[in-house]
């Protein structure tokens, strides 16, 4: 490894977050880009990612072709030496500046040519360090690139000498100071042109460099003279919308979770090359040479072998088994709903059926506890979730909310990255006769297709399949509640905690909740949040969340507010009451309003406990 390499440390889930592919990320020293995955392999070349198996379900419903594939991951031994492969970055924003504020003075990779720690100035006289400038130039097509300052230094000349002025990285003559906390200027010592410098000014941009590590020439079909090209927008490193990555998300359930694992068949099925093996072995005579080798090298008989690859020949582990693309929150309700046979405690998706003893509690109530029997009353299932393995895949990202791009950039690879997260959860579904008939209420759909118009017109990325109705404004309101007074009562981090919504009306109706946590370990979490699932416990915090959603400490302007949040799309919900962290919600904290809890006397909607 060379001395200019810097190692730094990244937790595996924000590999798929933000600092995945694209991403600017922090290091000790300097800030990153992260390479895109085209280059995650070995010095062979070969891809250094773990294939996650027994995922068809996932990828079926989900419409995703590619293997799932874990990031590589490295460890740092003495000495510098590296154990595995590292994911690749490189240094961006190229440029550094002057701290000294009256030089500013502009480098470009001074890193190349400069040996001392930390960089220094060479022009002025107290030899400043140097850092990184803070802008970058981010565009919708999803192109990211150093900020053209010589452009923006001579963007009003007028004389003769500054117009002719021509960029040359190898110097440093650039200047860049402030002149006041809003306003800076550029300055160039060749020829002396000035200009201002505004954050927000737009360039015109063609469709070369798309992302800094990329050397291959651009598309020769794109930016053509008199086509229409957006312009690229000058961005702080720190602004949200420099790059958002997008995911998928989905729970494995029977089949898959039942798998039987270090069993032959399992070891035999997660090894393509000894299935190439068998594959190769085209006599009777070649097949039963073939089974005895492995026979020794799974410590087991030639039989079992054999067993096990007429089983995969058979289709193991889907035999039978068919799914629909785009099903993927119906499949896991019904999976969540269902009473597996035969459960084991070490699979993959481990539930309690717990409404039995929830329903009881009703009887044991005192006769003045009415609101608790109430909320008894509305939950139709309860079920702790005693053990669960999310998969969560990167598909793309992008930047400004524009164009979506794919981890490989050119949208050809075989393979996305993905990881394994294991936890437990609580899940409960609220009553269908209920809440068919309290969504059908002529108030509640008028202050719901607001929400709807609002949504169709917004520029957010959330989910395309979405449908906003009173349904799910209730459920995912509820749902942020719950999360809040697990944090307050359980002492739970609310961004630990994550929520999936079942919700859909008409033939096969669906109103569930899950709250869950999930984690890469394999070990899961510590057992405390499935332990809440326990119907006393849970009636108590769940009793606790219909509270809070009467009452916001900014009321009365909270309740009664118009719109807030990105486009508008919450009105009873701010950060006092009802948003949570960001990496918690799947819908980006919007489509939240107290209102379809509570009720409002003004407009004619009634409290959901009120129609029971």
């Amino acid at each position: 490894m060379s001395k200019d390499t810097e190692l730094i440390p990244i937790r595996l889930s924000h590999l798929l977050r933000h600092c995945t592919v694209g991403a600017i990320v922090r290091g000790p020293e300097y800030l990153m880009t992260v390479k895109d995955i085209r280059e995650w392999t070995d010095k062979k070349g070969v891809n250094a990612g773990r294939l996650i198996t027994y995922v068809k379900r996932v990828c079926d419903v989900l419409e995703i072709s590619q293997e799932l594939r874990e990031p590589p991951i490295a460890v740092e031994l003495e000495k510098g030496l590296v154990d595995g492969v590292c994911i690749p970055a490189m240094r961006f924003p190229s440029w550094m500046r002057c701290t000294n504020p009256v030089c500013g003075m502009l480098y470009y990779k001074p890193w190349r040519y400069q040996k001392q720690k930390p960089l220094r100035c060479e022009h002025c006289e107290k030899h400043s360090v140097l850092e990184q400038v803070p802008w970058i130039l981010v565009h919708p097509d999803g192109h990211m690139n150093d900020v053209p300052w010589h452009y923006l230094a001579h963007a009003e000349a007028k004389k003769r000498d500054q117009l002719q002025c021509r960029e040359d990285r190898k110097e440093s003559y650039l200047h860049l100071i402030d002149e006041g906390l809003l306003h800076r200027k550029l300055r160039c010592d060749r020829c002396s042109a000035t200009s201002n410098f505004d954050s927000s000014i737009r360039i015109p941009y063609g469709n070369y460099n798309r992302q800094p590590w990329i050397k291959e020439p651009p598309d020769v079909t794109l930016g053509l003279p008199g086509d229409k090209v957006e312009p690229a927008f000058v961005l702080e490193i720190n602004d949200a919308r420099v790059h958002s990555a997008i995911t998928k998300n989905a729970l494995v359930i029977p089949p898959e979770s039942r798998i039987r694992k270090g069993a032959v068949v399992d070891r035999l099925y997660q090894s393509s090359q000894k299935l190439q093996q068998l594959e190769r072995a085209k006599t009777p005579l070649a097949l039963k040479a073939a089974l005895k080798t492995l026979a020794t090298v799974f410590r087991c008989t030639i039989d079992e072998v054999e067993d096990a690859w007429k089983e995969i020949q058979n289709g193991y582990p889907y035999i039978n088994e068919n799914y629909t693309p785009g099903l993927l929150l119906e499949d896991e309700y019904k999976a969540l709903l269902y009473e597996i046979p035969d459960m084991s405690e070490d699979e993959d998706f481990v539930t309690r059926r717990l409404t039995s003893p929830w329903k009881t509690m009703s009887v044991e109530l005192p006769t003045r506890e009415e609101r608790l029997r109430k909320i008894i009353d509305i939950v139709s299932q309860l079920i702790s979730v005693d053990r669960l393995k999310e998969i969560q895949i990167l598909t793309s990202f992008q930047r400004l909310g524009g164009k979506l791009i794919p981890p490989d950039i050119v949208g050809q690879s075989k393979w996305l990255p993905a990881i394994e997260l294991y936890g437990e959860g609580i899940f409960f579904t609220l009553k269908e006769k209920i809440i068919a008939t309290w969504e059908k209420l002529p108030a509640l759909q008028s202050r719901a297709e607001k929400f709807h118009r609002r949504y169709v017109n917004t520029s957010l990325h959330i989910n395309p399949g979405l449908q906003v109705s009173p349904r799910f404004i209730l459920l995912h309101t509820l749902a942020h509640l719950l999360i809040r007074q697990l944090e307050t009562d359980a002492g739970y981090p609310a961004a630990s905690l994550k929520e999936r919504i079942y919700c859909t009306s008409g033939v096969t109706p669906m109103a569930g909740i899950l709250v869950y946590v999930a984690v890469p370990d394999v070990v899961g979490s510590l057992g405390g949040l499935a332990e809440l699932a326990e119907p006393r416990r849970f009636l108590l915090l769940l009793a606790s969340a219909f509270d809070h959603a009467e009452w916001c400490s900014l009321d009365p302007v909270c309740s009664e507010h118009e719109g807030q949040g990105p486009g508008l799309l919450n009105r009873a919900a701010c950060h006092a009451c009802t948003l949570i962290p960001e990496p918690c919600c799947t819908y980006g904290n919007v489509l939240l309003d107290r209102v379809f809890i509570k009720g409002d006397a003004t407009t004619g909607i009634p409290a959901l406990l009120d129609n029971i």
